[in-house]
Formats: C-alpha cells, structure tokens, sequence
C-alpha cells in the first residue's frame, strides 16, 4: 500500500515537473517576426525541395536589415543579420511556413551554404521602397531659410515617431566654435558659411534618439540598401539657389524611397510638400519641387559624400 501511494506521488510530481518544462521553454525564432510559432513548425527539419513549401527563387539579394537570425536545420541560429548587414548572397529557394512567413535558402559566391533567413531582413538589388516620411518645411511655419539641417533632421526623427520640436531644434544647432557646427544664423544669414557637417549633426540628433548613425562616405549603392531597408537617409547635396559654380554641398535634403533607379527625394526649402518645381531658387538643376524622382546617376552628381540615417 505504501509503495503503490509512493509511485502514485511520484508520478504526479513528475508530470507536474513535465509541465513546468514545457511551459517555460522557449523556441528560438527570428527576434523581429510579428506572429507565434507553434512549436511543432518551429523545431521540425528546415523542409527539403520535394517539400510543398519549397518553391524555387534564384535571385542575389543582400541584408537590408537588422535584428534577424540566419539559422540552419532545427532552427538553429548561425549568424545574424547585424553581422552581414549589406553584404550580398545567392537564394536558390524559398520557403513558406504554416504561420505565413517566408525565408529563403541563401549561399555565398563560393556556392557554400549559408542558411535561411526571414525574407524581411533582405532584398533584391531592384527592390522597391517607398516610405511615408513626413515633409518638413525650413520656412513653415518655423521660417528659417538656413535651417535645412535642422528641418531634415526633424524628419528622420518624426519618422522613427520621435516628437521634435522644429523651433527647439532650429534654436539649438550646435554653431561654431562648436567643432563641425554651422557658421551662420539660420534665421537671418549673417555670417553663413556653411552648414553643420554630418558628424555634428549625428551628434546633435542623439539629444533624441542615440540610434542615429553617421553613414557619410557610403555610396548610392549602399545608401540604396538603406532605403530599402526601411531607413530614410539625410544627404548634403547642392541648394536651387545655388550658381553652378559653386560645388560646395551647403544644402540636406532627405531620401525617401527608391524605385526604378530613382531615389524619392523630400527638399525642406519649399513653403510646403505640394510645391513644384521651379519654386524654389529657380536653378533648374536642383530647383525640382518639395517631392520629386532623381535618378541615381544625377544623385551621384550632387552627393557630397555626406550622409546620416536612423535605425
């Protein structure tokens, strides 16, 4: 009697035991994915190419984000997409699981296997993105002619759903003797000589948000990876007012979308977003409206190698 009342205790303990196990273990799923994963469909075998799921995709594509795993078999985690942000693999396949996500099976140049990944953290080289940044003005309703860095800024920020306050911002730009601040009142002119310099900027901008990064130097092709990311870049390019003579890149203006080999420009020297082209300076070369297309090879023209984006 006591022996059976013990193996009955033990059992009971034991199953209780099982219990607790299997409601606090985890499974190891991409950090950034929306949906729950049952259990089943997040540790059964990556499926094979006879698989219904499997579907044949061969495309070069690269990582256009970050906070995604690379994971091989059993959903075993290999590398991230931090690690190999930017950098361009081979998708010979792709595969959608029951809970609706996508990932494709991706090699390096080599045509050794690198794993699959959630097809939200990469893209192809002519992927389109388009996203609803919010226009800015540098003369309304806070008029301030010098004050496009400030305004530009504004808008990365109030994209990432930071609240910013356009007349605080403009006040507080960061001036010389500040090392790369602005020379110049951006509400009157007096004493311009250029803008603030994109590492004062980035600077600057960490008053809100520390996730600002300096990408000065990269090209369009990489700042076209940002854009279909997910991530509006802010570059120093020429000003409709300028004269042709003068090269120097004293003007920010804020990339926000690309698509067929233009980049969705947002110039916050108009009075507002509908505004056309020939409003502004009347130098045609740049004077192309609030919102306007530029091919990527007049962009490569005006860019001044200066560049900053929000992650």
């Amino acid at each position: 009697m006591v022996k059976t009342s013990l193996s009955k205790r033990l059992l009971r303990n034991g199953a209780a035991l099982l219990a607790i196990i299997t409601v606090g273990s985890t499974v190891n799923i991409p950090l950034t994915a929306p949906a729950s994963v049952t259990a089943n469909a997040a540790t059964k075998t990556v499926p094979e190419q006879t698989s219904k799921s499997w579907k044949s995709y061969k495309h070069e594509i690269h990582f256009v984000k970050k906070g995604y795993k690379v994971y091989q078999n059993k959903w075993h985690a290999v590398s991230s997409s931090n690690k190999l942000f930017h950098k361009a693999y081979k998708a010979n396949g792709k595969y959608k699981l029951s809970n609706g996500r996508t990932y494709y099976r991706l090699y390096n140049s080599k045509k050794n296997y690198l794993g699959y990944v959630n097809a939200h953290a990469v893209a192809t080289s002519k992927a389109s993105k388009v996203m609803k940044v919010p226009y800015v003005s540098q003369y309304k309703p806070v008029f301030a002619p010098w004050g496009c860095a400030s305004a530009a800024m504004t808008m990365l920020l109030r994209y990432r759903g930071v609240k910013v306050n356009l007349r605080y911002a403009q006040n507080h730009l960061p001036m010389v003797p500040t090392k790369g601040g602005q020379k110049g009142n951006v509400y009157t002119g007096v004493g311009f000589g250029h803008v603030i310099t994109a590492a004062a900027l980035t600077k600057y901008s960490h008053h809100w948000t520390k996730r600002t990064a300096n990408i000065s130097k990269a090209n369009a092709n990489t700042i076209k990876m940002y854009v279909q990311g997910g991530y509006p870049v802010l570059f120093y390019g020429y000003s409709s007012y300028q004269k042709n003579a003068d090269k120097k890149r004293n003007h920010c203006k804020v990339i926000v979308g690309y698509k067929n080999g233009k980049f969705k420009v947002n110039d916050p020297l108009y009075y507002s977003s509908t505004a056309k082209a020939g409003t502004g300076g009347k130098n045609m070369k740049y004077d192309h409206g609030a919102i306007s297309w530029e091919s990527v090879s007049h962009f490569n023209k005006e860019y001044g190698k200066q560049a900053i984006t929000i992650y």
